[in-house]
Parts: C-alpha cells; sequence; structure tokens
C-alpha cells in the first residue's frame, strides 16, 4: 500500500512540473511563420491558431521549399513596416512579394506539379 502512495505522489509532481509553464512541444515551421507575420493581419483579428491551421492546410511551411521559406521570414522580419503595410492593404505591392510569389511557386510545384508550363 505504501509502495502504491509513493508512485501516486510521484506521478503527480510529475505531471503538475509538466504543466508550470513552458509548451513541452518545439515550434513547427508553421509556429515560426506565424510568429513572423503576426501583424498581417490587424490586431483585432489575429488568431495564432487560426494561422497555424492555415499555414498548415496550405502546405506553407513545406520541407521541400525551406529555401524561400526562409528567405520569405527573412523578409519579414527585417523589413521595416512589411507587416502593418499589409494589415492596412493600401494596393501598394509588399516589399516581401517577390519571396511570396517564390514560394507560392515552389509550393504549387511540389503538390500541384506546377503551372503546368
Amino acid at each position: 500500500m505504501l509502495r502504491g502512495a509513493w508512485l501516486l505522489v510521484i506521478g503527480c509532481a510529475a505531471g503538475l512540473g509538466a504543466c508550470s509553464g513552458g509548451y513541452p512541444l518545439p515550434p513547427t515551421r508553421c509556429d515560426d511563420f506565424c510568429e513572423a507575420t503576426h501583424g498581417m493581419q490587424c490586431e483585432d483579428n489575429y488568431q495564432p491558431a487560426s494561422c497555424v491551421s492555415i499555414c498548415e492546410q496550405q502546405n506553407i511551411a513545406v520541407e521541400a521549399c525551406d529555401e524561400p521559406f526562409q528567405a520569405l521570414l527573412k523578409c519579414f522580419r527585417t523589413t521595416p513596416g512589411v507587416l502593418q503595410q499589409l494589415c492596412v492593404y493600401d494596393g501598394r505591392p509588399s516589399p516581401c512579394q517577390p519571396q511570396r510569389d517564390t514560394l507560392g511557386i515552389c509550393v504549387s510545384a511540389t503538390y500541384l506539379g506546377g503551372f503546368g508550363g
């Protein structure tokens, strides 16, 4: 009986430690994308879980397109004002549009077999 009580105490302590803070899984590529693009949607509309879900559904972070994916993240993270400009879309092309287009072409080629050319 005493051994069972100790196992219960150890199990509870281990369970509490696991829930006491940080997220137990490392960030995914879509988590990185959503962190980098936080602000593309106006703050009132931003929903991290929705962003990750959309990223996964659209295969934005596919491993086969790592180079254009990383280039786009770098552009979003280093171009001043790009995210705010996208939030209040004013008709001007995004400073990161070439990187977005390159990633889109790669994803299309990977999943749809290209543009049929």
